[in-house]
């Protein structure tokens, strides 16, 4: 897209606000940025806690039980299992039936 005088939106000047922002709502250059995440460093070291405190034994036992459960019935085991093992699903994945394909075209449906 062209302005009046022929110039393209990336050649149009940006001058920083007050707030550290361009015009468009940018960044400016030099602005650092927000403080961060101020838990990161914390979840970071009890992740790394956790990790170490569970081996890969650990984590077959509790698979073999997500699994036993899920083999008994248990809906929130069960839909776990899936989650994990094939990944959440999408809403165009509900929508469509099993072994069916679907195909965005752009054109609206008509029945």
């Amino acid at each position: 897209m062209t302005s009046r005088n022929n110039r393209t939106a990336s050649q149009v000047p940006i001058q920083p606000s007050p707030n550290g922002r361009t015009t468009r709502g940018q960044f400016a250059r030099g602005n650092p940025g927000g403080p961060g995440n101020p838990h990161a460093k914390r979840v970071a070291w009890l992740r790394e806690a956790l990790l170490d405190a569970v081996t890969e034994d650990d984590l077959r036992a509790i698979a073999k039980t997500l699994v036993k459960k899920a083999k008994g019935g248990d809906l929130p085991a069960i839909r776990e299992l899936l989650n994990r093992v094939i990944g959440k699903a999408t809403d165009d994945d509900e929508a469509a039936p099993p072994g069916l394909i679907v195909v965005r075209t752009g054109v609206p449906d008509v029945l």
